[in-house]
């Protein structure tokens, strides 16, 4: 029974089925998200390493428990509580390669959004404010959709979202799926913790039956306990959080900044909900507010959190803005030939797919790679057939956690966990990086024999090490130039 203060967003009505008009709208919205995951690369850092990790749990038969990437930290103590992403990954790139990867990405961030609009649905916003509005979140979110194990967890934010909100309207018959969400996400993503950002203001402040869903959170609790480090998953979530390294050198861990359209967009809706609060004072529900509020400062914390805030702008936005929409476009209908909704509707759901690797490349001029530019997958096949080069190398950042996978013998000065890397170490790569003065004490301190700089990335080191009697150029592309020493010392 509806209780006396709920807002008209919160009734529980008998939910409509998917008519062609709705089937149009959101196959427009899909088309627009899904040819942007299509025509992103893969990110070197964000990718391979998590396919080497992959590679060494099979080698091995079990999850590392030291570093084993680096000749720098080789053997200090480390957790890999991505394993089963890095498993994934690696199965699906060595089944279809980049073209069935960007597939996975397209299904993940696809069923998220898909997800999100029901949820605006289930507040009873129209098509036109959810369409709308799920552009206006993708346009944000579009940073963080680079394959990596966090798109892995996007569905299972968004069917969380949804079950709540649900629960939330008097629907409880689903909230036996939040334990099998926590436990695959727990095993999947650090992120995993978010799900509980989700569940405790529903508890607090809901108004679904609290009893049922006190029963599954706890369930829920208990599941992320079922993985390879136990309670030690949560551990690792907080010491990543508070790492040093990972908070002076990663940018998306900083506070955002109003600098970009995106950025810009982020902060003009975050601004926005406060005045149209006040201009319609609308009645919605304490629980928005919270996730709103709670979800929100973390945003503004950490630009790595401004995906999980997204969905719950978008909620409070239909809420603010949808009486809107239907008071201008009033109780006409649109788009009312069945026939051609699915049609058109089919014909934009399908075109993504003409947009992925290995596709475009046949109709569409100057396609995009399917690897990033600053891959350097020349300089790879070079390296693999000339096995006699020494060891110890220190390369550009993102060569360095391409290399990882594609060159796994060849240990390298650093990869892209830099929880595990001394910020000592971090400032040394540096130094090297830009050719500051002591460069070359550097690279003689860690017996560095081959030297990979990035042409656009490393312009003064490649400068300095070409003039340099104790370095020679024995290799050289569009992106990548390797220099040898001359007489490499002997390693103790």
């Amino acid at each position: 029974m509806t209780s006396p203060n709920q807002s008209t967003n919160e009734q529980h009505l008998p939910r409509k089925g998917f008519s062609t008009s709705e089937f149009l709208a959101f196959s427009s919205a899909m088309m627009i998200i899904l040819s942007i995951v299509a025509m992103l690369p893969l990110i070197p850092n964000d990718f391979f390493p998590f396919l080497r990790i992959g590679e060494e749990i099979i080698k091995t038969g079990h999850i590392p428990t030291t570093e084993f990437m680096t000749y720098t930290k080789f053997g200090n103590p480390a957790d890999y509580p991505y394993w089963l992403s890095s498993l994934f990954f690696l199965g699906v790139y060595k089944l279809g390669g980049a073209t069935l990867t960007v597939i996975i990405s397209m299904l993940c961030i696809g069923g998220y959004y898909s997800l999100l609009w029901l949820c605006l649905r289930e507040l009873k916003a129209g098509l036109i404010t959810s369409g709308i509005l799920l552009i206006l979140v993708v346009l944000n979110g579009a940073l963080f959709f680079t394959m990596r194990p966090q798109v892995l967890a996007y569905p299972l934010f968004g069917l969380a979202t949804l079950i709540i909100i649900r629960w939330q309207k008097g629907e409880d018959r689903h909230l036996w799926v939040l334990p099998l969400i926590a436990l695959l996400w727990a095993n999947i993503h650090g992120s995993f913790v978010v799900l509980f950002f989700i569940l405790f203001p529903a508890l607090i402040f809901g108004s679904g039956n609290r009893k049922r869903l006190v029963l599954f959170t706890i369930i829920s609790l208990l599941s992320t306990l079922v993985n390879y480090y136990g309670f030690g998953v949560w551990t690792n979530i907080f010491s990543m959080v508070n790492n040093q390294s990972i908070q002076l050198y990663i940018t998306e861990w900083k506070p955002p900044v109003n600098q970009g359209w995106q950025l810009n967009l982020f902060f003009l809706g975050f601004l926005l909900i406060p005045v149209l609060t006040a201009m319609a004072k609308p009645k919605i529900k304490i629980t928005y507010w919270i996730w709103y509020l709670g979800f929100g400062w973390m945003a503004l914390t950490s630009v790595r959190y401004m995906i999980w805030f997204l969905p719950f702008e978008a909620l409070l936005l239909s809420m603010l803005i949808d009486p809107f929409f239907k008071k201008l476009l009033g109780n006409s209908r649109r788009f009312q030939n069945r026939t051609l909704n699915v049609v058109i509707g089919v014909c934009f759901l399908i075109f993504p797919l003409t947009l992925l690797p290995g596709i475009r490349n046949h109709w569409l001029p100057q396609s995009p790679p399917a690897l990033d530019d600053i891959t350097p997958v020349e300089a790879a096949v070079w390296l693999k057939e000339n096995p006699q080069l020494p060891d110890n190398w220190w390369s550009d950042f993102n060569f360095a956690t391409y290399f990882t996978y594609e060159l796994p013998q060849r240990k390298m000065f650093m990869s892209n966990r830099i929880q595990d890397l001394s910020i000592d170490l971090i400032e040394d790569n540096y130094q090297i990086s830009q050719a500051i003065y002591n460069w070359g004490s550097l690279l003689e301190k860690y017996d560095i024999n081959v030297v990979i700089p990035g042409i656009q990335q490393q312009p003064d080191l490649i400068k300095v090490l070409s003039s340099s009697p104790d370095w020679r150029e024995i290799y050289r592309d569009r992106q990548a130039v390797i220099f040898l020493r001359d007489q490499p010392p002997d390693n103790p």
